[in-house]
């Protein structure tokens, strides 16, 4: 098929560039894709091993999940994990030491240079003692994300165990696997919205956003799987008659199976007709919405997860039983007016991170504005909508 276009009255082929955008979706998603892997690989190379927000924790669950360990079957003191070798405990532990030595030590003039080249002289000088049993290591309230959210990171593991790979290796190349494919899924995203692609563009490059899909973690899946749902729910609203159920079903279970808090997003199915037609497309609504509304909480109670409620309890001396979601509906039952108070003060609380999550995590990850500046970012993203 030649494509043609008109240039001041004339037909004349279109450029290159062109025709790769109409091939891959629109210049946006070639824009961001190019992004993405340029400055997500800078980040994985000049970022240490395991110096992500939770990584240990992370690739301990991504490991149990490439053993074939799907559900957390051990639990010591509470605490839920997995016993790993003592030659892969002892690796995962110096960097973990490692890393608060280097940010401890940076005034100093230590590099990460010399941190490696300790490892590397650790290593060879190690001798594997076979009377050293496995060591229990923690899931550290990772013991709650589904497969879906580490898809990639799983697939990575199992290349690296038949590569033989050691552990700084094996990480980098679970941070590029994941980097590639969450990319992918979001330049898709951008794709098909018929509409605000440049707005997809920007939030999935923010930087929390990028930082998220260049180390081990949940959330750059999460926020992959977002896009895309939100874009084809855009994109059936606009064009009724390119429904598409099955694959909206399944972006949309993969989505809310990432993490739990996203089943919330079930309701943007509501929007894609109008409300007096929800009689007529129930079919369409159960396909799209039911296996992430079933399957999630299954998996919940499948694991037993707590969603790290140790790690609130832990310094502030909370008693066990204010975790009970029976204590907490009858705690709402009695005091109504709790939750309607702390929601308030949260939103008049300029200093408390809702603002800053509202327009991207500005303030926590990134840098910290003064408070007026949160409202007017805030306003100008209502206002470009």
């Amino acid at each position: 098929m030649e494509y043609r276009a008109s240039v001041h009255g004339l037909d004349a082929k279109p450029s290159t560039l062109s025709r790769i955008s109409i091939r891959f979706g629109g210049f946006p998603a070639i824009v961001f894709a190019l992004l993405s892997l340029a400055f997500g690989s800078v980040i994985i190379v000049i970022n240490p091993p395991l110096r992500g927000p939770d990584e240990i924790s992370h690739f301990l669950r991504i490991h149990s999940y490439a053993r074939g360990e799907f559900l957390p079957t051990t639990e010591i003191n509470g605490r839920k994990g997995i016993f790993v070798e003592r030659k892969l405990h002892d690796r995962l532990y110096f960097f973990k030491d490692s890393g608060e030595w280097f940010a401890k030590s940076r005034e100093e003039g230590v590099r990460y240079g010399p941190i490696m080249a300790e490892y590397r002289r650790v290593i060879g000088t190690s001798t594997d003692d076979v009377e050293q049993g496995p060591v229990f290591a923690p899931f550290a309230g990772t013991e709650g994300y589904t497969p879906v959210a580490y898809a990639p990171y799983v697939l990575a593991a199992a290349i690296g165990r038949l590569l033989g790979l050691d552990l700084p290796d094996l990480l980098f190349l679970m941070r590029f696997l994941g980097l590639i494919v969450f990319t992918a899924v979001a330049a898709y995203a951008i794709a098909v919205t018929p509409a605000l692609k440049w707005g997809f563009v920007l939030i999935a490059m923010l930087p929390v956003s990028l930082y998220n899909r260049v180390v081990l973690s949940a959330d750059g899946a999460a926020l992959s799987y977002a896009l895309l749902i939100t874009a084809l729910c855009f994109r059936t609203a606009c064009k009724p008659l390119d429904v598409r159920v099955w694959e909206r079903s399944l972006w949309m279970t993969l989505c809310v199976l990432a993490k739990q808090p996203q089943i919330v997003f079930v309701l943007l199915e509501l929007m894609v007709g109008r409300f007096r037609e929800l009689p007529r497309r129930w079919c369409s609504l159960a396909i799209v919405v039911l296996p992430g509304v079933i399957l999630s909480p299954l998996w919940v109670i499948g694991v037993s997860a707590d969603v790290a409620a140790w790690r609130v309890r832990e310094g502030h001396n909370y008693p066990t039983e204010h975790f009970d979601p029976l204590w907490k509906l009858s705690y709402m039952w009695e005091h109504p007016y709790h939750f309607p108070l702390a929601a308030w003060t949260a939103l008049r609380d300029w200093g408390a991170p809702l603002w800053p999550e509202l327009i991207g995590i500005l303030g926590w990850q990134d840098i910290p504005l003064r408070p007026w500046t949160y409202l007017l970012l805030a306003s100008s993203c209502c206002l470009f909508r």
